[in-house]
């Protein structure tokens, strides 16, 4: 079985993007063109749609009955941000890596921390071919520029109350679950598209905006033997790219060890 959720977001409401709607659409390409996706079997949710409710209830599709052979891919192209949280006596106690959904307010209501997927990916079985893409950022740190003027940062200056907790539990040097400890202990692979102290740049490719994530992770993937090649190469070779273009982020790919040392996507258990 092949199924792939692609969620991709331009259109929020305080901080829109350019370039996510277009990395979700050039990878459902990829998908049925060259690793023979079925049209049925890939769902996209863009823009309006990708509600917090509407995502959550997509991942519950992508994962139903999934068995080891299966390849399965939830592709995210959007804000991310760190969300802090309180211990039962109301003290900041950590930060969450959070995506943002259309619908993000700073609310637990309407955002996907860390802890969510690990609650929702942990079902997911050994010998899957789960691939977990987040072109986003997870960043408290802000202060630093692109070389680039035309680049936005993925993220979402968070309002003066939520930045207050975000620097008292960095002032804390409290630990965190992060997609990146997510992923480890789950039977996934999470290409990341920066380090968790650094941005995502949505970017503008040839005048068609793309994630400078997607835009050159699918490049790699085009290539000649970008399909032969361990996925955890085309990361490396990402971030080679990325450095002589200028980017400061530094794509980071984390978790199953079994799905690393694959090509992207490889069929058969």
């Amino acid at each position: 079985m092949d199924r792939a959720l692609l969620v991709g977001i331009n259109k929020y409401p305080t901080a829109p993007l350019n370039g996510c709607v277009n990395d979700i659409v050039d990878m459902a390409g990829f998908l049925v063109d060259k690793l023979s996706f079925g049209n049925d079997n890939i769902r996209l949710l863009v823009n309006e749609r990708a509600t917090t409710d509407a995502i959550i209830e997509r991942l519950g599709w992508l994962l139903t009955g999934v068995q080891s052979g299966d390849r399965v891919l939830f592709y995210y192209s959007g804000h991310g941000v760190q969300l802090p949280t309180r211990n039962p006596q109301g003290e900041v106690d950590g930060l969450d890596e959070a995506i943002c959904p259309v619908d993000f307010d700073w609310t637990d209501q309407h955002a996907i921390r860390d802890k969510d997927f690990h609650r929702i990916f942990s079902a997911v079985p050994a010998g899957v071919e789960f691939v977990w893409v987040s072109d986003s950022c997870h960043s408290a740190d802000l202060s630093r520029e692109f070389l680039l003027p035309e680049i936005k940062i993925k993220t979402i200056i968070p309002p003066a109350d939520i930045q207050w907790r975000i620097n008292t539990a960095i002032s804390k040097k409290v630990s965190t679950m992060g997609f990146k400890n997510a992923a480890e202990s789950l039977n996934v692979a999470l290409v990341s598209g920066c380090k968790s102290d650094q941005t995502s740049a949505d970017a503008t490719f040839n005048a068609r905006a793309n994630g400078a994530l997607s835009y050159f992770l699918l490049l790699e993937l085009k290539k000649a033997q970008g399909l032969s090649k361990p996925l955890n190469k085309i990361v490396e070779n990402v971030n080679n790219t990325l450095r002589q273009q200028r980017y400061e982020q530094q794509p980071q790919i984390e978790g199953s060890m079994f799905v690393q040392n694959r090509s992207f996507l490889q069929s058969g258990s």
